[in-house]
């Protein structure tokens, strides 16, 4: 089933919005040094922190109660299937490092840079479409080795809860989405994606957003 205007927005992330609420920006990690305007713009995004905002608890009983109700909103609401994502060995791919990654976006003369995350095991991906741009969040990565699919967790409901492992595909599907880099871009330098079934959400969501950009409805 191809994928609703909803889903590809929600995919889409920050794109949506000027900068993402969960990210923040630290000392450089990686990559060329920035010009001083590019360096004031990490040194401000840096004043700015985000805290999870604490969880609230409800009683056993009320979570008795509404466990029916909410298993049903779950399946009206989630967009992505488990089954999807139960086959890992077929979702892990062709595995990659973070480098290995940013090293490709420069090559395509991307100007893009990795700053600290919240979470050790991320990185915040940042990017400026030319030299005069301001900074922007694209998305976040994967510290260290990255699956070629991401790696998803579900609760009892089957909705989607997080990302256990960020596959380096689904940086280049945000990057797709949110016209940092073209479809044709990402299959010349990381090579083009399977077609099997563990590919088929990626690819359907690449072709959606191809059609869309055109102006095409199927």
């Amino acid at each position: 089933m191809e994928p609703t205007i909803q889903e590809i927005q929600k995919a889409q992330g920050t794109r949506l919005s000027e900068v993402a609420p969960w990210e923040s920006y630290d000392a450089e990690l990686s990559g060329p040094k920035m010009t001083p305007e590019l360096a004031a713009q990490v040194a401000a995004y840096a004043e700015s922190r985000y805290e999870d905002a604490p969880v609230s608890s409800e009683s056993q009983e009320v979570l008795a109660e509404s466990q029916e109700i909410n298993e049903d909103i779950a399946k009206q609401y989630q967009w992505l299937d488990p089954k999807d994502y139960a086959d890992i060995e077929a979702r892990i791919g062709r595995v990659h490092d973070h480098k290995w990654l940013i090293n490709g976006l420069r090559s395509l003369g991307k100007t893009v840079f990795y700053r600290e995350h919240p979470h050790a095991d991320k990185l915040t991906l940042l990017y400026a479409r030319n030299s005069n741009a301001d900074l922007e969040v694209a998305c976040w990565v994967q510290y260290g080795q990255m699956p070629e699919l991401s790696i998803m967790n579900f609760d009892r409901y089957g909705a989607p809860l997080a990302e256990r492992r960020r596959g380096w595909r689904t940086v280049l599907l945000q990057l797709i989405l949110k016209s940092i880099i073209t479809e044709e871009e990402a299959n010349r330098v990381f090579g083009q994606p399977r077609t099997d079934p563990a590919f088929d959400r990626y690819n359907s969501l690449v072709k959606a957003f191809r059609l869309a950009d055109l102006g095409v409805t199927e």
